[in-house]
């Protein structure tokens, strides 16, 4: 018996697996897949989160500044709509396809409706579910 725990505890992965015996009851060896089991938890409560009380929040890139929104505060948009591309020759004509919601929005939330304040309201809404 002496001889053969002198032989386990000379190799690391057998000092390893013996270690492991003594702790767990268990023998595991290095490279063998772990899967922990989730714990029950009576004591924690979780609280469901509804789609309207997410929120998004987007860096306004003229003014430097981040801006936050909730899902409902965007309900009423048009989820989808692409940025406007300002290096575009013809961006007024992509303006020209701001709805009057979207406009109302961004004049309500960043102060103007330019090129930049339609594509932070629309970075917004887009997030959000």
């Amino acid at each position: 018996m002496k001889k053969l725990f002198v032989a386990l505890t000379t190799k690391s992965t057998a000092l390893i697996s013996l270690a492991s015996l003594v702790m767990t009851s268990k023998v595991t060896t290095a490279g063998q897949p772990v899967n922990p089991q989730p714990v029950n938890r009576t004591d924690a409560t979780t609280t469901p989160v509804s789609a309207e009380g997410q929120k998004a929040c987007v860096k306004h890139p003229k003014l430097g500044k981040y801006f936050c929104a909730n899902a409902k505060q965007l309900s009423h948009l048009k989820k989808g709509a692409p940025e406007i591309d300002i290096t575009d020759a013809n961006s007024e004509k992509a303006l020209l396809g701001v709805t009057d919601a979207e406009s109302d929005a961004a004049v309500a939330m960043f102060g103007c409706d330019c090129v930049a304040s339609v594509n932070c309201l629309r970075r917004l809404r887009n997030s959000l579910p």
